[in-house]
Parts: C-alpha cells; sequence; structure tokens
C-alpha cells in the first residue's frame, strides 16, 4: 500500500505539469497492480464526489476513457479512487483541464 501511495501522490504533479485545454477528455490507465473498483469525480465547489463513473472495474494494465464536464462545472475536480483490496486515494482540486487528451496513468 506504501509503495501504491507514494506513486499515486505523484499524480498531482502531472495534472499541474500538463499544458492547458479547454476540454476534461482523458485516458485513465491502470497500472497500480490492483483493480480499481470505483472512481468518483465531482466539481471541487461542490460538498460531494459526484457518481462512480465506473461501468465495471478497471483491472491492472486496461484503460478507461473519462469525460468529465468541465465548460459546466469548471476544471478544478475531486478524485477518489476505490481499490479492490479495500484501499482509496483521494485527489482534491485536481485541475482537469490540464491533462485533457492526454493518458493518465496511475502506478
Amino acid at each position: 500500500m506504501a509503495s501504491r501511495l507514494t506513486l499515486l501522490t505523484g499524480l498531482s504533479a502531472l495534472f499541474l505539469a500538463s499544458p492547458a485545454f479547454a476540454e476534461g477528455d482523458f485516458t485513465l490507465e491502470n497500472k497500480t497492480g490492483y483493480t480499481i473498483t470505483a472512481v468518483y469525480a465531482g466539481p471541487s465547489a461542490e460538498n460531494n464526489w459526484g457518481p462512480n463513473i465506473l461501468v465495471e472495474p478497471i483491472p491492472h494494465r486496461q484503460t478507461l476513457e473519462v469525460t468529465l464536464d468541465t465548460t459546466t462545472y469548471g476544471c478544478m475536480w475531486d478524485v477518489r479512487y476505490e481499490f479492490a483490496d479495500g484501499d482509496v486515494f483521494e485527489e482534491f482540486e485536481v485541475d482537469i483541464c490540464r491533462i485533457d487528451g492526454e493518458n493518465y496513468t496511475l502506478e
């Protein structure tokens, strides 16, 4: 778990390092070694995570195409990942517009 959290914490830096775009489309790639069972994403300005955006779990080495409505809700989102082993990782005030069109890899 510690190594997964260490690697996941670096994900925030990826959001901040990418060039800015106007949309919220990206490919989420799971390279954690664990199955992701839920991904909740909601605008940072709201007090809830929003719905689980997964139709089915994302096994290790699989991807999910993600589209978030940044036009209506803005670029800043909170994201919560839940894993098959019960672990949870949360990110706050993630600038989704900065990763538009990019692959976003969870390692």
